[in-house]
């Protein structure tokens, strides 16, 4: 068991004998898995009990992650509805990743008067919803990312003990804007999902495509590994494990790693979580801003084997 719970644990234990309606979403990726995970042991081990549809439950839980950002502002359509159908139930949000500096939050927030809880996983997503002066109904909380919620878990000491060094693993995301300098044909192939594609075909082009990913950060790849230690004879994996494998081969590469380069945040949480030796490669915009957000709340300190390696683009 953890010494210290988080405020999130902590307060789901306070309103365990309420009937809860979790709502999870689509997992977009293996990420928001474990992020599904962490709070699925908050409401296991808590003994909150589990409604099958709002109608029957007491208060409203919202998975947490990364969806409410103002480059996504029709997931607030999300939070608008809950408040609007079910206006009599408190409205839950696991902890997420926040920006609310060019949405009318407030007006959402206003659409019911009942208690409207806010985790957020960082101190910039605190100060964006304290900025946006929310009703008193609104309590704002910060607490770590749900995927924490695994640590000391089964799941993660089993992984910890099977742990071992076979490779070295670079995981670039694929959908993060690139410059213009770059040559069109790489970013229009690094972009291009080829969902269209016979399956057959389709695992190949994913891995030619996470291997032009790497090409582009190439100088970026090459100085991390010439300050790291790790063993230099090592093969390499180019693959963003986030998003192209299943969540058994996402388990796998990460437990099995050296070392990870990665700008996934949640590949570097996973890695951080198992020990491993982890650089989180933050540039700047939206993406890198979660990333060090995040990093400097619950990844970072003397003994972290987590760091940050920021770049200008």
């Amino acid at each position: 068991m953890q010494e210290q719970r988080s405020p999130f644990y902590r307060f789901m234990e306070s309103v365990r004998d309420r009937k809860t309606y979790f709502v999870e979403w689509e997992h977009g990726n293996n990420g928001d898995r474990l992020i599904t995970m962490g709070v699925q042991r908050v409401l296991g081990e808590t003994g909150c009990g589990l409604a099958d549809s709002p109608e029957v439950a007491e208060q409203i839980l919202l998975n947490g992650g990364g969806w409410f950002q103002d480059v996504f502002p029709r997931a607030f359509e999300k939070i608008a509805y809950y408040r609007r159908e079910y206006p009599s139930l408190p409205l839950i949000m696991a902890p997420q990743i926040l920006r609310v500096r060019n949405v009318n939050f407030r007006e959402i927030c206003e659409i019911s008067k009942s208690p409207f809880i806010l985790f957020v996983r960082d101190n910039t997503s605190a100060e964006s919803l304290r900025e946006a002066n929310l009703p008193s109904h609104c309590q704002i909380h910060i607490s770590q990312d749900p995927a924490f919620e695994l640590q000391d878990s089964d799941f993660i000491t089993n992984l910890v003990h099977e742990s071992s060094e076979k490779h070295i693993l670079v995981a670039m995301r694929k959908d993060i804007p690139m410059r213009k300098t770059e040559m069109l044909s790489a970013r229009l192939l690094a972009r291009a999902k080829g969902t269209w594609l016979p399956k057959k075909i389709r695992r190949p082009f994913s891995w030619v495509r996470d291997r032009m990913v790497a090409h582009l950060s190439k100088d970026i790849i090459t100085s991390i590994l010439k300050q790291e230690k790790v063993g230099r004879e090592l093969p390499k994996i180019y693959r963003d494990v986030s998003s192209s494998v299943s969540f058994e081969e996402f388990v796998a590469a990460i437990r099995d790693a050296a070392l990870i380069i990665t700008d996934r945040l949640h590949v570097s949480v996973f890695g951080h979580l198992l020990g491993k030796r982890v650089v989180i490669v933050c540039g700047p915009g939206s993406v890198g801003e979660k990333l060090r957000s995040v990093y400097d709340f619950s990844m970072s300190g003397p003994d972290s084997r987590t760091s940050l390696y920021v770049t200008d683009g």
